[in-house]
């Protein structure tokens, strides 16, 4: 159910006001790789916020680099759930230059985006993202955000050790 057809449907079904119709059209679009990218692109921008949050979940499943730029202006998102999945599909890159545009995050008005964004910057290494995530952990009132954050550090630290 790849084709353009199916992958058109998925798409479509984004839009349903039940979550696990969503999350299912979700996992079928990641399961369809690089078809399913440019539809996902052209929705990134939608009105509607979780069509944004779901479309920006399957691009970072897909890690498509075609992905990777209008994910990271999504990291500015108004919508934090958007913010948070930006975040997270970032992450799954694994790439250490991107830590540049999620460092910012790490001071963001909600616990959970700082939180995965933590995770993120864990996942992908660099000295940059340890010197702001040990500068971050000082200041952060959230404990499951601290142990977040402590987790990356020891993370970073065990990766730049096998260096």
């Amino acid at each position: 159910m790849c084709d353009d057809a199916g992958v058109k449907e998925f798409i479509s079904l984004l839009y349903n006001s039940d979550k696990t119709i969503r999350q299912n059209a979700t996992k079928s679009l990641v399961e369809c790789r690089q078809k399913s990218v440019l539809p996902l692109l052209n929705i990134l921008d939608d009105p509607d916020w979780v069509v944004r949050y779901r479309a920006a979940e399957a691009l970072g499943l897909i890690k498509d680099a075609r992905a990777v730029n209008p994910l990271t202006r999504k990291l500015k998102d108004s919508k934090d759930h958007v913010r948070y999945m930006a975040a997270k599909g970032l992450g799954f890159f694994q790439d250490k230059e991107l830590s540049f545009s999620l460092i910012p995050l790490l001071r963001d008005e909600n616990e959970y985006v700082r939180r995965i964004t933590a995770v993120s910057l864990g996942n992908m290494g660099g000295n940059i993202a340890y010197k702001y995530l040990i500068k971050s952990v000082e200041t952060e009132q959230n404990t499951k955000t601290k142990e977040a954050m402590a987790e990356a550090i020891q993370k970073l630290k065990l990766k730049s050790t096998q260096i």
